[in-house]
């Protein structure tokens, strides 16, 4: 008998050794000088270059007449981090579909284009950031005795919000104001537009 309990206490021993190790390893969460936090998720290195497209909608005026419609296009860049500071450049071109009808005249901006500087501020997966710099449009004018097309020169100014998707894939909402400088249309004078444009769209960085 003796012996039967002698190897069941060296048995015991023998199981209850590992079980201790395993709970020695368990991180402890509560309070005092031992508790430890999980490890944090690393934040997201935005330093490089990056290319994407982009979706979205414009509403504005030229001269006075109302003016609204789709927009779509690729944009690229390159972005530098330090710290959770970052600065960068942007460029990007828009097909667009912005513009208005009248019964026998129609104003439509076919195509837009930014470069841009971006201002911004980094935390954990995501940068909120400022923009602003050059703004273009190509816009073309139909009326009952005469037609014409300008480039307009302009600036823009907005401001954006960018995710991390995965490692090298991210998300952006983004909204840019745009102001074009004026332009003489032939058979109807001056011409100034100006946009609201809201977008989504997908970068990719390398």
């Amino acid at each position: 008998m003796r012996n039967l309990l002698t190897s069941l206490a060296v048995a015991g021993a023998a199981m209850s050794a590992p079980l201790a190790a395993s709970a020695a390893d368990v991180p402890y969460y509560g309070g005092g000088e031992s508790s430890y936090a999980a490890p944090a998720t690393s934040a997201s290195n935005w330093t490089g270059f990056y290319v994407g497209g982009h979706v979205g909608y414009g509403t504005g005026e030229a001269s006075e007449a109302d003016i609204d419609g789709f927009v779509g296009g690729v944009q690229g860049g390159f972005n530098w981090q330090m710290g959770q500071f970052l600065a960068g450049v942007e460029a990007d071109v828009s097909y667009s579909g912005v513009g208005a009808s009248g019964l026998v005249d129609s104003y439509d901006v076919d195509w837009l284009g930014t470069a841009r500087g971006r201002v911004g501020f980094a935390f954990d997966r995501f940068v909120a950031y400022g923009t602003g710099g050059l703004a273009w449009a190509n816009a073309e004018y139909e009326g009952p005795v005469s037609s014409d097309s300008n480039t307009h020169l302009g600036w823009t100014l907005g401001a954006g919000v960018e995710m991390a998707l995965t490692e090298r894939v991210s998300a952006k909402a983004e909204y840019l104001y745009m102001d074009f400088g004026s332009e003489s249309y032939s058979g109807v004078g001056d011409i100034e537009p100006d946009l609201h444009n809201v977008r989504l769209g997908v970068n990719y960085r390398f």
